[in-house]
């Protein structure tokens, strides 16, 4: 599993910049045999000088160069020091994290929407998000641990031409140290898996205080003692897996310590017992020496370096497993965008004239919880036909405008639009054909123009359009009033001069944006549930003459205004109960009539 995500990742470092990595694996390892190219001309230097101490033969202008060499060398290993794994992170930060960032944010767009309802979902992409330098900490490293082992093999290569004995000796340091770090790294891993939850825990807890409902909620109940013990639980974990890491990490320090003056104390009784025997000069005992210390720089580079490694890539194989297969499919048609053929556009003029706008057989749909949504539902809904969806809460109404836009996909049953079965529609292609208000709306915290223009953004920068849609929503009177008109920022999120809408006055806006697209076809899902009854149906009757000629879909849970629509959906626990208009519905005196007389008491107390 690791070798595959090692490869994705590598993969993904390779498209998104693939200069820079080539750059620094060439440069990090480039610089890194300098500690050995500095190593041979000591000893060429050393060894120049033993002989002329003991046989009084040579000359400075013999060493000369060498010594000049030396020099450079030394010289490019300081400069080579700032080539840490701090300033290649910080070199590779704008190709990698921020690519990464928007590879994860374009990946999640692949998802369904019954998917994004999933917590489980939910709760891995934000983990994955918390992790989008992963990538980044990752192949920095791993550029760093390229140039590292180049540098023990040209260090191990001087020991090996110094003395086979001194190699083996280093071979074998080495791998203990490796070993040591490597069950490490192990044990870091299942330590942060365990730290994971709680440290996301903990940190609601904190920031509970401080969120303005929370706070509120919090004073009215004199909650505080139990959020504290909640929090003080949680904490109490993270700090008793913390006291266990810093152990370990102290452990491994003093083991990596020991293991250096270990092997410091066997070379060099090595080295004098050879040097007593008259097999080793003077000059070969100080390289040894200088050996030893440049081997141990290095492996102790190697062992912070491979946890930062495995820190990033267990980060890695957990957005492998979200996402992997998302990106490397987007890869693909992304190379490709431009020579997939756009499919043929359907007109409404163009389609069959006894093909109804929307169509739905025995449709049927569940959130995955065994209860179903919806259940046999069959309608139809012409083009130019104003239908009023009613029903109580919870009766699928919502549910239903949903899977006509292709936001779900049914259980069972069949949708079609215009005659066109959905199973042989491009995927999003209604997003275009329709105007929609949902009643979950989300305004964003961008100014009021921007937030009207998305509801078409192939023309957000039309003012006029804007101001149209503005005044179709009944919002262009208390926009005018604010401090910066449309340009006022909504939400103070960022901007302190954002501005905080009611209910009501959101609610507009919202539906302002359905009107931005003036397209021929037009949703509004609970477009009045902040506003009182009486102001419900000036809504009402305001959309009805807005959308004359188009196809609309009006939802509430309220059924005064159903007496305004072409024809009326009834719908009561996912089934279709009833339809017809206003008036052959009170006629047949079920259960619309019903509810039509027990919600009109409402519209009566508002008028008196």
């Amino acid at each position: 599993m690791k070798l595959k995500v090692m490869k994705w990742a590598f993969g993904l470092a390779w498209y998104l910049d693939k200069k820079l990595l080539i750059l620094c694996c060439v440069i990090l390892s480039a610089v890194s045999v300098l500690p050995a190219v500095a190593l041979t001309y000591r000893q060429d230097i050393l060894a120049a000088l033993n002989t002329f101490l003991e046989t009084g033969e040579g000359n400075m202008e013999a060493v000369f160069p060498t010594i000049l060499l030396l020099g450079i060398v030394t010289a490019l290993i300081g400069i080579s020091n700032r080539l840490n794994t701090e300033f290649v992170y910080s070199i590779m930060f704008d190709s990698y994290y921020f690519g990464m960032e928007e590879i994860l944010m374009d990946c999640v767009q692949s998802y369904s929407m019954e998917e994004l309802l999933q917590k489980e979902t939910n709760d891995e992409y934000h983990a994955c998000v918390l992790r989008e330098g992963a990538l980044t900490d990752f192949i920095c490293c791993s550029c760093s641990l390229l140039g590292k082992f180049v540098g023990l093999f040209s260090l191990l290569l001087v020991a090996f031409f110094v003395s086979k004995w001194v190699f083996f000796i280093t071979v074998i340091y080495i791998a203990g140290i490796m070993c040591l770090n490597l069950n490490f790294t192990e044990r870091m891993r299942d330590y942060w898996k365990k730290i994971r939850d709680k440290e996301r825990l903990a940190g609601y807890y904190e920031g509970m205080p401080a969120d303005p409902d929370c706070a509120r909620e919090m004073r009215i109940f004199e909650s505080k003692e139990m959020i504290l013990r909640n929090w003080r639980e949680a904490y109490g974990a993270v700090f008793e897996h913390g006291r266990k890491y810093n152990l370990a990490v102290e452990l491994r320090a003093f083991v990596s310590g020991f293991g250096l003056y270990f092997f410091l104390v066997v070379m060099i009784v090595h080295s004098l017992f050879e040097l007593a025997e008259g097999n080793m000069k003077v000059d070969v005992l100080l390289v040894i020496f200088t050996l030893c210390m440049n081997v141990f720089t290095a492996v102790s580079g190697v062992a912070k370096t491979l946890i930062d490694a495995d820190y990033g890539l267990c980060a890695l194989e957990r957005q492998y497993h979200v996402f992997g297969s998302r990106i490397e499919c987007g890869n693909r048609n992304g190379e490709n965008r431009e020579a997939i053929e756009p499919e043929k556009e359907i007109r409404e003029e163009t389609a069959p004239k006894s093909s109804p706008v929307f169509r739905t057989e025995q449709l049927c749909f569940s959130y995955g919880d065994n209860r179903p949504a919806l259940e046999d539902v069959s309608v139809s809904i012409e083009k130019g036909e104003v239908v009023a969806l009613v029903g109580l809460n919870g009766s699928g109404k919502s549910t239903l405008v949903k899977l006509l836009l292709q936001l779900y996909r049914p259980s069972a049953g069949t949708i079609s639009y215009l005659g066109r079965d959905y199973e042989s529609l491009e995927k999003g292609f209604l997003g275009g054909k329709v105007g929609t208000f949902f009643q979950d709306y989300y305004l964003f915290h961008f100014p009021v123009w921007e937030n009207i223009g998305f509801g078409d953004i192939d023309h957000v920068d039309d003012r006029e359009r804007i101001d149209k849609a503005l005044e179709n929503g009944q919002a262009q009177n208390f926009v005018r009033n604010l401090p910066f008109g449309t340009e006022t920022y909504i939400h103070r999120t960022a901007v302190k001069e954002g501005v905080e809408f009611s209910g009501g006055e959101s609610q507009k806006l919202a539906v302002a944006r359905a009107y931005m697209s003036d397209r021929d076809i037009l949703v509004f899902d609970e477009p009045a549930s902040m506003l009182d009854p009486i102001s419900e149906m000036e809504q009402f009757e305001n959309i009805r003459d807005t959308v004359r000629g188009r196809t609309a879909i009006l939802i509430s849970h309220r059924i005064g205004f159903a007496r305004l629509a072409d024809k009326i959906i009834l719908l009561d626990k996912g089934k279709v109960a009833e339809v017809g208009n206003h008036e052959e519905l009170i006629a047949a005196g079920g259960l619309y009539a019903k509810l039509f007389q027990e919600q009109a008491q409402w519209y009566h107390q508002e008028e008196d």
